[in-house]
């Protein structure tokens, strides 16, 4: 995911109670550059703080022991895995990520796993899972989304984001995008 949440100096996001550290977050410890050995001692400094940040929060915070109650539009709820091969999904999912939504990108290769992810979500978010496999691929599936929008809203080159597009690097996207996400 390469840098997508903001941090503070201890690992903090602007979410209360989520502590964040390494390849997910946005520290602006070392700019655009995400490769090689920036990132693992980052994630080491940046993880030992979130992780005693995180535990501070906890202990401050009064437990609550009660579950919410679960809503669904059991009508939408298909409950049916036999028909669904999770494996298969996956591998198909990953190898469309590495091929279309890797380091170099066009518009065009991002358009067309956007659609294809949109219709592998139409099939699979509607399902009642009972296993982690089909949870897992359920989030993949959204974070596939999350990535094929910001990287068709960055119109530049920056960092290990590459449109071959859009090769030059653009100052005015330096800030971060917001991303929301659909569905």
């Amino acid at each position: 995911m390469i840098g997508g949440l903001s941090i503070d100096e201890h690992g903090q996001t602007t979410l209360p109670g989520l502590w964040a550290a390494g390849e997910v977050t946005s520290s602006g410890l070392h700019g655009a550059n995400r490769l090689a050995s920036n990132s693992l001692v980052e994630g080491l400094v940046f993880g030992l703080r979130a992780g005693a940040g995180a535990s501070r929060a906890a202990l401050d915070t009064d437990d609550d022991f009660s579950a919410p109650p679960l809503e669904s539009d059991w009508d939408q709820v298909e409950t049916d895995e036999e028909h669904l091969n999770i494996v298969d999904l996956r591998n198909a999912l990953s190898s469309l990520m590495g091929r279309q939504v890797g380091i170099e990108r066009t518009e065009e290769e991002l358009c067309q796993a956007d659609e294809q992810v949109e219709f592998w979500d139409r099939f699979v978010s509607h399902r009642e899972f009972a296993e982690v496999d089909g949870w897992e691929l359920q989030n993949l599936l959204l974070v596939a989304q999350l990535m094929i929008t910001s990287a068709r809203q960055r119109t530049e080159s920056r960092g290990v984001h590459l449109r071959k597009d859009f090769p030059a690097t653009d100052a005015a996207q330096a800030a971060p995008i917001s991303v929301v996400a659909s569905g």
